[in-house]
């Protein structure tokens, strides 16, 4: 077997290299990362389904469906190039590296902490070290609280993304990602400053602030709101855009600061919510309660109105009675949210909730996600509607044919006013005209 960068000398062109990430936005950044890091260094980055040196499959593990997932993936890439390199990394290679090793086709097993050294460890392999086993690099996950630089890329044009956060100090029953990516840890606030002022003076007109759960972010004793207060300080315009939030994590403090921002923090709200049946969220071992939830959605309507909050929502956890799910299809109708990312559960070997009794059928939980995919699409168009002839700010995405705005409305520009002089990370007030479907319609009125 030769390795990719024989094949290069061999046939003298950069060898080539296909990613494909499963699972959170994390894994997607770190992906990204990974790219520019072969790219600089000679590399051709090709879609995944083209013949390639090498293929890395960055995996997730939060349900077996996930490592399924993730199996399907590694035989696309060995059918793609079956002479080619299979790397796989990611929390399933993190947690289950004997398993990703026996694999067909595999030929480097890479964990978490050594995912950033990926390019050095492929460049170095020789046939010897991959003729009769996978190369593994899998340690026990940081249990430290320090987290060693930043991760930071584009996500596309218009948009870039940096992490300030890793890891997860909580062990929800379902959820096995506190083993795969270790204690909660963040990086100082004087390097996001940093790295987060390198990415603005580049032309980033939105920065995406994105970890494993970066409600936990705490730099000696300073929390996200401190972060944030700290970071809407630097010159310059730019927007930033939080991910995903416990409601505990949510305090009026920091809906405050966001209300204070004059737009430098999206008013966009994802929360973690995961159920709204406080039964079903002890069994979770969720730390909130449905109260808690409400709170913050209703703090977050009272002091922003406009704002976006939406959450994520798991149904047919073990035990949860027809009757707790009518509870939580009561909550999110009357609650102040305007969508919903619905999951049905699916199980995770390892986890707590896998051994639960009263596991649910698929047939109910497809009907019970049903149901709630279209009480998130209805409160969605309501939403949207509340927007129908105002003004909102769009960054213009690539294409030039639609935009974001700052709380979460992907706006079509009508074709007569797809200016030609409009350019991808153009800011633009546009006045919404009107819905069709899941759609929203503007008209540009000025470029900013």
């Amino acid at each position: 077997m030769t390795t990719a960068r024989q094949q290069s000398t061999s046939n003298r062109k950069a060898p080539s290299i296909a990613f494909y990430t499963l699972g959170c936005k994390a894994n997607q950044l770190e992906s990204s990362t990974l790219a520019d890091d072969f790219q600089k260094n000679g590399w051709q980055v090709v879609p995944f389904d083209e013949s390639a040196s090498v293929y890395v499959v960055n995996t997730c593990t939060v349900t077996e469906r996930s490592d399924k997932e993730s199996q399907r993936v590694i035989r696309r890439a060995r059918l793609s190039n079956p002479a080619g390199q299979i790397v796989v990394t990611g929390c399933y290679a993190q947690v289950s590296p004997e398993e990703v090793a026996r694999l067909d086709g595999v030929h480097f097993v890479i964990g978490n902490n050594f995912k950033e050294e990926i390019r050095q460890i492929v460049e170095e392999a020789t046939p010897q070290n991959l003729s009769s086993q996978p190369l593994v690099r899998v340690s026990d996950i940081d249990k430290s609280r320090i987290m060693e630089g930043a991760t930071r890329s584009d996500i596309s044009r218009t948009r870039g993304s940096l992490k300030i956060q890793d890891g997860c100090d909580y062990k929800c029953t379902y959820c096995i990602i506190w083993e795969a990516r270790g204690k909660s840890r963040s990086l100082p606030i004087n390097d996001i400053k940093t790295h987060l002022s390198r990415m603005i003076n580049e032309g980033f007109k939105e920065v995406v602030l994105t970890g494993i759960n970066i409600g936990q972010y705490n730099d000696n004793g300073a929390d996200l709101a401190d972060l944030l207060t700290e970071l809407i300080a630097l010159p310059k315009a730019f927007r930033l855009r939080l991910t995903s939030l416990d409601p505990l994590e949510v305090p009026e403090k920091l809906i405050q600061v966001v209300a204070d921002s004059q737009g430098k923090i999206c008013p966009h709200f994802h929360l973690s919510a995961q159920s709204a049946q406080d039964d079903v969220l002890r069994r979770m071992a969720r730390r909130h309660h449905v109260a808690d939830m409400i709170r913050v959605c209703d703090t977050i309507a009272e002091k922003i109105p406009h704002a976006s909050v939406g959450s994520d929502i798991i149904v047919g956890f073990p035990g949860e009675t027809d009757e707790q799910f009518e509870e939580t299809v009561r909550v999110l109708e009357a609650v102040p949210m305007n969508y919903f990312h619905v999951f049905s559960y699916s199980k995770r070997r390892g986890t707590p909730a896998a051994e639960q009794g009263n596991q649910i059928s698929e047939r109910v939980k497809k009907s019970r996600a049903h149901r709630l995919k279209a009480l998130s699409d209805k409160k969605q168009t309501c939403y949207r509607t509340r927007f129908l002839n105002q003004t909102v700010e769009l960054i213009i995405e690539e294409g030039c044919e639609k935009g974001m705005s700052e709380n979460y409305l992907r706006v079509i520009l009508d074709p007569t006013h797809q200016s030609a002089n409009l350019q991808p990370n153009d800011k633009a007030r546009v006045q919404i005209t009107r819905l069709e479907g899941e759609h929203t319609y503007g008209t540009l009125e000025e470029v900013l």
